[in-house]
């Protein structure tokens, strides 16, 4: 009993310095955590997923990126662009590749779009996929990415156990 209170204790200090590691044994006994976090220690970004939603066949889900260098980093976010797309795996192993990606209010794009990171300030990531109605459950987000320096890199991270595709309060009506 007291080594869960520590490994409790351990998961929720790590939340509140920002990186949200959760050892593997606290993950599996905790099916209805709603987040999943990968860092990039190459680059020092984290990949956060904030779910994903139906309606109809779109099924948009969000993620947040926070850049935790010291200074501002461009990168290049992929959709549907060739050299680093963004995909979407079922729990049958389907593959779905990214439609668009809504940034904001004024930035999309179909291909891949060009943003700069502030160092430690989230920006929210809303990747749109077609996915069949049966489909309920998601296993990973891959996401495609290439950051811009001297020698531009493309990199990739995959964020598992992404959960229940949510209905959008539209069909829960």
């Amino acid at each position: 009993m007291h080594v869960k209170s520590l490994i409790r204790l351990a998961a929720l200090s790590s939340l509140f310095a920002g990186f949200a590691y959760i050892p593997q044994g606290i993950a599996q006994n905790a099916p209805e955590q709603s987040t999943a976090r990968q860092m990039d220690r190459r680059y020092n970004m984290t990949f956060e997923s904030r779910g994903c939603q139906r309606s109809n066949l779109r099924v948009i889900c969000d993620v947040i990126v926070t850049n935790f260098t010291d200074s501002h980093r461009q990168v290049s976010f992929g959709v549907r662009y060739a050299g680093y797309q963004t995909r979407l795996v079922d729990n049958a192993g389907n593959v779905y590749t990214a439609n668009a990606l809504q940034l904001n209010q004024y930035q999309s794009a179909r291909e891949r779009i060009l943003i700069e990171l502030a160092p430690g300030i989230p920006k929210r990531f809303s990747y749109s996929f077609r996915v069949p109605q049966g489909i309920s459950e998601l296993s990973a987000i891959d996401i495609g990415y290439q950051v811009i320096g001297r020698v531009d890199t493309t990199a990739r991270i995959t964020i598992p156990n992404i959960g229940n595709i949510t209905a959008t309060n539209a069909q829960k009506n």
